[in-house]
């Protein structure tokens, strides 16, 4: 107890100071965690205890000292801020949470277009980082190996608190093989905790249904994997494969699922615990503010912890803070000692996400700030017929009637009358008729102008739809080669 104590006291003091934190010392409280968990069963008081906070009043001054040494650091060590810091009239010495707005937003489009200009030329540059590049074009960052560590370590954290994780465990990975800094982190983690993982990609569904469903008999682990971690979409592909197929919950050892990367919507939470019988844990992360991430509480709120930097909700077009109950969309400040290599100020997600009226939160997770869920992309989002429709908007409406093809696939045209909405629905014809008044009837009860909602079977007969991350499917060697020619007769020849 005492060395936990000490750890604990070690990290704050860097905090404090502004100096790295000691990977080590997170590995130590992994270790101590486990151990109470061995000792006592559970770890719910530890997850609960990550709603406490100080106070934004009694933050304030940690908080600005901390972002004007980020700021310091990026303008003496970065291409990109010097100039912008230069062509605004700012010091880093100015810089606080309060005069913050007074730092030009940084595109997403800038970081994609040139990530070294980012890169602290006084940081050790080791692992350079992708993301998928889903909606656009994969942007990259890149990472010391300090950071990779510790991004490896806080991982594991919160594997044993927010996931109650432990040796018997084994982890399932369905992320697109170019999520390698994801991966990484998450498969050393595991490690870290004794837990067992195995990386298969986007595969067909119907092999990791079968890989999901059967058993591996290995000393000290579950013969069937207890967690399952990929994108919402992916997800929506198993599902809809699980139930064509008749899979129940009892063909399945799954005790969790965590999920992101995209919206996930109640209809397709629902039909997953029913399927695989294991609770979905929805996720929010970026590679670009890794190791930052948001929580999800109970309430359906989405929190941010100060300590990993600041995090503001904008208007569309980044020109002011989005008003309570306004859409926004989600701007982040990753703080240093967790981010030291590619430094960002005020990044422009593009993550769209509804500010919350004032007033104070009811949820777990009440000291923490926080906003709506994800409502979606801002490229996706359309103004129609007098209405702001949301990815999440129409997803909501779709994903959770059993006749929607899953992942969710949509496109709106504008008419004169209202919107015509394009889905994916099941084969039958009748089938697809009575999918299609549900959606609308659900669509005017929720206030959106719906004319007349079309349901096809088939992608190509629909307009373009919105990516996923499910279409990154990875065809498996076996599936672009035939079988080999087997002979019926061989002799095995010996040279003399």
């Amino acid at each position: 107890m005492l060395g936990t104590a000490l750890v604990q006291l070690h990290h704050g003091f860097a905090l404090m100071s502004g100096r790295r934190l000691r990977v080590r010392d997170v590995e130590r409280l992994v270790t101590d965690i486990a151990a109470t968990r061995a000792e006592f069963g559970s770890s719910a008081d530890l997850a609960a205890a990550r709603g406490a906070s100080l106070s934004a009043q009694d933050r304030r001054p940690i908080d600005d000292r901390r972002l004007r040494r980020l700021a310091r650091m990026a303008y003496d060590g970065t291409a990109y801020y010097r100039r912008r810091f230069d062509e605004a009239g700012l010091t880093p010495q100015r810089l606080s949470l309060d005069t913050l707005a007074d730092l030009p937003i940084t595109p997403k489009e800038s970081l994609r277009d040139m990530p070294e200009a980012f890169v602290n030329r006084h940081a050790q540059p080791c692992y350079r980082a992708e993301t998928t590049g889903t909606t656009g074009p994969p942007t990259a960052v890149w990472f010391s190996r300090y950071e990779a560590d510790l991004a490896t370590a806080l991982t594991a954290v919160s594997f044993l608190i927010d996931y109650g994780l432990g040796t018997e465990d084994v982890i399932q990975l369905c992320l697109s093989s170019r999520a390698t800094f994801g991966i990484h982190c998450l498969t050393r983690a595991a490690a870290l905790i004794g837990a067992a993982s195995s990386s298969l990609g986007l595969v067909d569904p119907e092999q990791t249904l079968s890989r999901l469903a059967g058993t591996a008999r290995l000393a000290g682990k579950r013969p069937q994997p207890t967690l399952l971690v990929t994108y919402s979409s992916y997800l929506g592909l198993l599902v809809d494969a699980g139930e064509r197929l008749g899979h129940t919950a009892g063909d399945f050892g799954l005790r969790q699922i965590m999920c992101g990367g995209e919206i996930v919507t109640d209809g397709l939470r629902r039909r997953a615990e029913r399927l695989f019988g294991a609770r979905l844990v929805e996720t929010y992360g970026m590679t670009e503010v890794s190791p930052a991430n948001g929580q999800h509480c109970t309430r359906g709120h989405l929190h941010f912890d100060p300590e990993q930097g600041a995090t503001e909700v904008l208007s569309l077009d980044g020109a002011r803070p989005a008003m309570p109950g306004e859409v926004g969309v989600l701007t982040f400040t990753p703080a240093f000692p967790y981010r030291e290599t590619t430094l960002l100020l005020r990044l422009f997600s593009g993550d769209v996400v509804r500010r919350l009226p004032p007033g104070k939160l009811d949820c777990e997770l009440a000291g923490l700030p926080a906003t709506s869920r994800l409502l979606g992309k801002r490229s996706f989002v359309r103004e129609l017929a007098g209405h702001l429709v949301t990815p999440r908007d129409v997803l909501e409406l779709v994903e959770g009637d059993p006749a929607a093809l899953l992942p969710g696939r949509w496109a709106v045209e504008e008419s004169t009358e209202g919107l015509i909405l394009y889905v994916l629905g099941r084969a039958d014809q009748a089938g697809r008729a009575g999918l299609a008044d549900r959606i609308q009837q659900r669509g005017v009860e929720q206030g959106l102008p719906l004319r007349r909602v079309v349901v096809s079977d088939r992608p190509d007969q629909l307009p373009p739809t919105t990516p996923v991350r499910a279409d990154l499917r990875e065809p498996t060697f076996r599936a672009n080669r035939p079988d080999p020619v087997r002979p019926a007769h061989c002799e095995l020849v010996v040279p003399a």
